[in-house]
């Protein structure tokens, strides 16, 4: 993460940053994230229309900082927030965007993958693209 803010601005949204669980693996901030049993994992999410069919879970939120495996992993959940999304790809304001299985946040051209977020800006040189969440 080095220094980036993933919660950029609430908008008086309703936000809550809550420790949903522990982090089944090592996972940076600004990922999407679901629960794999009682853990906060984004390796469960699959990149299909129907997030939360039988191959995956339901993306709950974006990890808000760095989370270690085994240790507690804080989500920002709520729609209409401001946020840092780790991002791949070419990534342009305005892009729809999705996740790939690992929770990553990519640019949404097809009905491939479900709708998230908008980006806001361009994904910037660390690999982080300023969104809102939908």
């Amino acid at each position: 993460m080095a220094g980036t803010n993933i919660l950029v601005n609430d908008g008086g949204a309703p936000a809550r940053i809550m420790k949903l669980g522990n982090a089944d693996a090592d996972i940076d901030a600004g990922t999407f994230v679901g629960m794999s049993g009682a853990a906060v994992s984004a390796a469960i999410l699959p990149n299909l229309p129907d997030v939360g069919a039988a191959s995956g879970g339901y993306a709950l939120g974006v990890l808000f900082v760095d989370a270690t495996s085994g240790d507690p992993a804080s989500v920002i959940t709520g729609s209409g927030l401001q946020v840092m999304l780790k991002s791949t790809g070419t990534v342009a304001a305005g892009d729809k965007l999705g996740h790939d299985a690992s929770g990553v946040a990519l640019r949404t051209t097809t009905t491939d993958h479900r709708v998230m977020a908008i980006a806001l800006a361009a994904k910037d040189s660390n690999g982080f693209t300023k969104a809102v969440l939908l």
